[in-house]
């Protein structure tokens, strides 16, 4: 099912809303998120029509009122230190991200985002580091959510342990008359996603012929990669606020909880 919603105008069968947006970081697992809502809840998925899924909310105004596209929103995380080890990975090819000598470097330093699908007109964005982006980005969802616009907040390592869990909480947030079925089995896709947006229309490619692993999503496998220098340099720049606004209250205790010897030894060794 695909249908073409309108900025301002959703279309809507009887009384239930057919579209949601779906935000959230660069390899946060939105295109996970859009392949799960659109294969068991039916429902199409919008990224990129009239703002950018990776962008800072902009504060559209029609007067006084907030304007949001009248869709609801599901927005996915994940942790501030798997994610910025995956920025890390990812900048070393140069679209999104400005690639770095080293992990300290990166984390250190400003950091600028370009849009992945504007070329040659590409908008950038310059933030103080990762962190800050991560920090800002979810702080003005959870903003939006709290002026009472409908805003779903949704983790990356959630969705991939409980994804019949997530799609019921999902489903439920979209309309509480009809919730997706808990018990369901649901299947995860063979193998990576590709990058998708609302411009360029055709399927989402895979990245590559890799098999999908649930790992990447593990704290403790991102801590033993960086070290635990490198990750108290992250955490540093997140508040406890917007940790909370993600479902990750406690989360700095959490990553002491998770730390192994790996990770402390890859904090005497140096940073990479």
């Amino acid at each position: 099912m695909t249908i073409s919603t309108p900025i301002g105008s959703p279309t809507r069968l009887g009384h239930h809303t057919v579209g949601v947006r779906v935000m959230g970081t660069p390899r946060s697992g939105t295109n996970l998120a859009k392949y799960l809502i659109e294969r068991y809840l039916d429902m199409p998925v919008v990224f990129d029509q009239g703002f950018w899924k990776h962008g800072i909310f902009p504060a559209l105004m029609d007067g006084r009122d907030m304007r949001y596209g009248n869709l609801p929103i599901v927005v996915v995380s994940k942790d501030p230190v798997t994610q910025l080890l995956s920025w890390y990975r990812q900048a070393r090819n140069d679209t999104l991200f400005k690639p770095s000598r080293s992990l300290a470097a990166f984390l250190s330093r400003p950091f600028e985002l370009r849009q992945d699908f504007t070329e040659p007109r590409k908008m950038e964005y310059r933030f103080r580091t990762p962190a800050d982006y991560w920090n800002q980005f979810y702080f003005a969802m959870d903003a939006l959510r709290r002026t009472g616009i409908p805003v779903h907040f949704l983790r990356y390592e959630q969705l991939v342990a409980e994804p019949a869990s997530c799609l019921n909480s999902i489903s439920r947030f979209l309309d509480p008359s009809i919730a997706f079925d808990a018990g369901t089995v649901v299947t995860m896709p063979d193998h990576k996603l590709g990058a998708s947006n609302d411009i360029d229309r055709g399927e989402s490619p895979t990245i590559d012929q890799s098999r999908f692993d649930p790992a990447r999503a593990e704290l403790a496998s991102a801590l033993a990669r960086i070290g635990w220098r490198n990750a108290s340099v992250i955490l540093r720049g997140i508040d406890d606020d917007v940790l909370e606004a993600t479902g990750r209250a406690g989360f700095r205790k959490t990553c002491r909880d998770a730390i192994g010897a790996r990770a402390m030894l890859r904090s005497l060794v140096g940073f990479w």
